[in-house]
């Protein structure tokens, strides 16, 4: 009975502090504490259904960085933002520090190194803005010098911003970005979860250079996206697992409405899935079945005052340490106390990527359920989807043809900010060519034994034409040539000249003196008629494969040829000799082959000493 009394009356006092904790008026932290709802998350079905298409993941660089959490491309090179304010180039090599942002934290975290990098985002002309938590949001040249536009330091609207979380750049410049919470650091995420909603939407202005709230009072808004036509953003809210559309042109522009919510999982980042829709990561899983505990206690402010104000009496001493006697321990104590990975353990071992259309339609999803939790960005970038997140020390990347094969068939092979690999990609031309007639000039019949003939094309530029006993691993597509009639029947060759009106790629193509794969070979006969050309030969032809510059630079050294665009002043020899189709056709393969292996050993990223990057 005495050891039932006591439990009853430690039960009692226990209740009576809390009690007292609860509702004496003054105590920290400063923030609202009121009821609101959500739409419970719930569990997709069909082919929206948990599957396992993530699982088969391939991780890289274990214990070289931590938290590598966003990501964007540009100039065929993938980037990433890491923990201590660093931005890398990262691939399957290795990783190649690009820039980095302030050094020691004061106050709390002054044994830390201050910077953790959220959210990058190229613009068409190279430039990287880059969105620091704790430093502000950056500007970053091509060189890596960098400038910082937007000062966190200081108020907006009357609020001074405490996590800047993601952003995304118009092509104005305008920047949109999101400040999860006014209320409380990153350091002590904790109680922006358990306070109301105090994140923003803000636009700032590039003419301007000023800063003005779009939305206010959201619920931790994380990723941010506009669309490819740029009538409209979406923001994701990730406490309350919904996604929200915000309207900048058109009759509803200023306007906001509720694009999804009741997602199975809290959303984080949201990336192009390079086709005009989105890509939607969700951190952790949550449905009916394995619900999220943050967000049962929403409709009870009572109960998130109380956590809020406990967690804040027992954080109280160690900053009053850490003030006085300044040391590394207590400074870890701090942080687990409020940040994130207090809760990590509330986690469940799923996470998913949504795929949403152009209208933010959900049309797809794919299930992470082994090995990495925290799932907090899924990125596209040379058939692979990469997988982030802030919590662990690699980065890992998975096939897109396992991921999302409908996207793999026709991928684009850059992100939809990489401009200039897309202009340096010629266009593929079609495999199959009709006989057509191809307009001669007046033959020139000399005397001195051998007729020549003079054919004129319409493409540019010049080329002088020699014989050659090798043929490009590109030719385009083949032309039926001209002709002399001779006096006697004469057997022409297999081989063929070249195509005539070639549409050049966007590609420029040094000037050379170019040789032709093939030549075709007749009879001399004194007299030469220009009709209507037939084809010597019926043909097949190769469509070209995508190259940049290197791979026409290398093409023409290696195997001194380029593909003939012009044929002019075709001379007619007396040699019979006939080239092999299948030689041809086996030294284009050896040919591509080989353009292919140097292609990939001249882009393999140096391996770099990762010592200077902290965990």
């Amino acid at each position: 009975m005495g050891y039932l009394k006591s439990i009853g009356t430690a039960f009692i006092y226990t209740a009576l502090l809390l009690a007292v904790i609860t509702f004496l008026p003054g105590l920290p932290p400063d923030a609202t504490f009121l009821e609101y709802s959500i739409t419970p998350p719930t569990k997709l079905s069909g082919k929206l259904g948990i599957n396992n298409r993530l699982n088969e993941i391939e991780i890289l660089h274990v214990g070289k960085f931590k938290g590598p959490e966003c990501f964007d491309s540009y100039n065929g090179e993938l980037y990433t933002g890491l923990h201590g304010g660093y931005v890398v180039k990262i691939d399957e090599k290795g990783i190649i520090p690009f820039v980095k942002f302030g050094g020691k934290c004061d106050g709390v975290l002054q044994y830390h190194e201050c910077g953790k990098v959220l959210g990058i985002k190229f613009d068409k002309k190279g430039n990287l803005y880059v969105i620091d938590t704790y430093l502000g949001i950056f500007k970053v040249d091509p060189n890596g010098n960098y400038q910082k536009i937007i000062d966190i330091s200081k108020p907006i609207a009357n609020k001074i911003p405490q996590i800047p979380n993601n952003l995304d750049v118009a092509e104005n410049g305008d920047i949109f970005w999101t400040d999860s919470s006014t209320d409380f650091p990153l350091y002590d995420g904790i109680f922006t979860l358990l306070a109301n909603p105090s994140g923003r939407l803000i636009r700032y202005n590039a003419a301007t250079k000023t800063n003005e709230v779009l939305l206010e009072n959201l619920a931790f808004p994380n990723g941010v996206k506009l669309s490819r036509d740029g009538s409209f953003l979406i923001v994701l809210e990730t406490l309350t697992s919904r996604i929200i559309k915000y309207n900048l042109k058109g009759a509803k522009a200023g306007q906001q409405e509720i694009l999804l919510e009741g997602l199975p999982g809290l959303p984080d980042n949201i990336h192009d899935d390079n086709h005009g829709g989105f890509l939607v990561s969700l951190c952790n899983y949550v449905d009916q079945e394995h619900p999220q505990l943050l967000q049962t206690l929403i409709p009870h402010p009572y109960l998130r005052k109380m956590l809020a104000r406990l967690l804040t009496l027992i954080e109280a001493p160690f900053k009053l340490m850490q003030s006085v006697y300044p040391n590394f321990y207590v400074e870890q104590i701090i942080h687990a106390i409020g940040s994130f990975e207090t809760v990590k353990f509330m986690m469940v071992p799923i996470s998913a990527v949504l795929q949403l259309d152009t209208t933010g339609k959900l049309v797809d999803a794919a299930y992470l359920t082994n090995q990495i939790s925290s799932l907090s960005s899924a990125f596209i970038h040379k058939g692979y989807l990469w997988i982030g997140s802030p919590h662990n020390e690699y980065v890992a990347r998975i096939s897109l043809k396992q991921a999302f094969p409908h996207l793999a068939q026709t991928e684009k092979l850059t992100h939809s900010s990489n401009l200039q690999d897309t202009k340096e990609r010629p266009k593929t031309y079609s495999a199959t060519v009709k006989p057509q007639t191809v307009e001669t000039a007046k033959p020139i019949t000399k005397t001195t034994g051998n007729t020549e003939t003079s054919t004129t094309t319409r493409t540019s530029p010049k080329t002088s034409t020699k014989q050659e006993n090798m043929a490009t691993p590109k030719a385009s597509a083949s032309v039926p040539s001209t002709t002399a009639k001779p006096s006697t029947t004469a057997k022409p060759s297999a081989t063929s000249v070249p195509s005539t009106t070639v549409k050049p790629s966007t590609t420029s193509v040094p000037s050379t003196t170019t040789e032709p794969n093939t030549v075709s070979k007749t009879t001399p006969t004194p007299k030469a008629t220009t009709a209507t050309t037939k084809p010597s030969v019926k043909s097949s032809t190769e469509t070209i494969p995508k190259s940049n510059n290197k791979e026409i630079k290398s093409e023409t050294v290696k195997n001194k040829v380029i593909s003939p665009i012009k044929s002019e002043n075709i001379k007619e020899t007396n040699s019979k000799s006939k080239v092999n189709k299948q030689t041809v056709q086996n030294t284009q393969f050896k040919a591509q082959n080989q353009v292919q292996k140097e292609e990939h050993e001249s882009n393999e990223s140096p391996k770099v000493n990762n010592n200077n990057i902290p965990k």
